[in-house]
């Protein structure tokens, strides 16, 4: 009887943990939740999931001054502020985001699956790559350790950029994969490449037909173009969902539709090789994360800065995952320019 009574209130006073499961194993906890309040209550709701988290004690935490960022990042923070004022990126969220995502990596899709999607355009040591995602910096060297090839990572955060760059140089590849800082809607970029690539770039561009003129022009004559997406398909099941989802972003965001991402490159005299819907790959991949740290957390819990910006990205992506096959999608778009 008490195994039952513990299996009903998880599932009516979910963590974030079961909410994760839940969504992947399509449960309506919302309607769970309302069938729990009209039963009687023979206890306390629990806390929330994202309350309940940034609440758990830390282990080991270090005096404030030691955890204080320099000044130098401080700046960099504060130079892409969200909607709220608040730094779009923190050095608190950085390390939250690599304890959910891995070391150097800032959102699903570690080094080994960029380096996996790379494999069929060749790269080799007298190619080259331009990364438009760059982050911290981890596919882009996975890249170069994988292929010798060089890779010029640009990143949109200011301060990912700083970091992604020190890394680089602390492991001796800052000539072949170096970071730096760029704005897509004022993007030009110098030179031509063997391949570039952007890893939800496009949908948090507003002017996205210019930002592709750009790109393309970057390409070499039987250069590849490799873009993953979210994109819009059909009309929302939820509109509460969808609204939340966009309301829950830090900036705006601007999605295409499936179909226009595709003409749009093909009008850019690029040949469309491939239009995947990997939407359900997506999402494993962050459950899967997820469902990674529910178990590190389990032994340690960082410090009270951490846990609070952990809460902030758990509740970003399930706001996320709960619109992913439900009006949004999760596209690759594979294009090569002729000869």
């Amino acid at each position: 009887m008490r195994h039952n009574f513990q299996d009903r209130e998880r599932w009516r006073n979910p963590d974030w943990r079961t909410k994760f499961v839940a969504w992947w194993e399509g449960y309506d906890l919302a309607a769970l939740s309302r069938l729990a309040r009209t039963a009687p209550a023979s206890r306390l709701p629990l806390r929330g999931p994202v309350a309940a988290l940034g609440s758990a004690p830390p282990a080991g935490a270090l005096p404030p001054e030691a955890a204080r960022p320099d000044a130098d990042l401080e700046r960099l923070e504060n130079l892409q502020l969200d909607r709220q004022g608040e730094p779009v990126w923190s050095i608190a969220r950085t390390e939250g985001a690599q304890m959910l995502w891995g070391q150097d990596c800032v959102g699903p899709g570690d080094s080994q699956w960029m380096i996996e999607s790379v494999r069929s355009f060749g790269l080799n040591p007298a190619k080259s790559v331009l990364d438009l995602s760059a982050g911290l910096g981890g596919p882009a060297r996975g890249i170069v350790n994988s292929y010798d090839t060089w890779v010029t990572g640009l990143e949109m955060s200011p301060l990912l950029a700083k970091l992604g760059m020190e890394r680089s140089k602390a492991l001796g590849v800052s000539k072949k994969a170096p970071i730096g800082h760029y704005d897509p809607e004022h993007f030009n970029q110098a030179g031509s490449f063997d391949l570039v690539l952007a890893d939800r770039v496009m949908h948090r561009v507003r002017d996205k037909e210019n930002f592709l003129d750009r790109v393309s022009e970057c390409v070499k004559p039987k250069g590849g173009v490799l873009l993953f997406d979210y994109v819009i398909e059909g009309t929302p099941s939820s509109w509460e969902s969808w609204n939340g989802w966009r309301d829950s972003e830090p900036l705006e965001v601007y999605p295409w539709s499936a179909t226009r991402m595709a003409d749009e490159l093909t009008q850019r005299n690029l040949d469309l090789r491939i239009s995947e819907d990997l939407t359900q790959f997506h999402r494993r991949q962050a459950v899967e994360r997820v469902r990674r740290l529910g178990e590190a957390l389990k032994t340690a819990a960082p410090e009270p800065r951490v846990l609070k910006a952990l809460a902030r990205e758990l509740a970003l992506w399930w706001s996320r995952l709960r619109v992913l096959g439900s009006g949004l999608r999760f596209c690759r778009y594979v294009a090569m320019r002729p000869t």
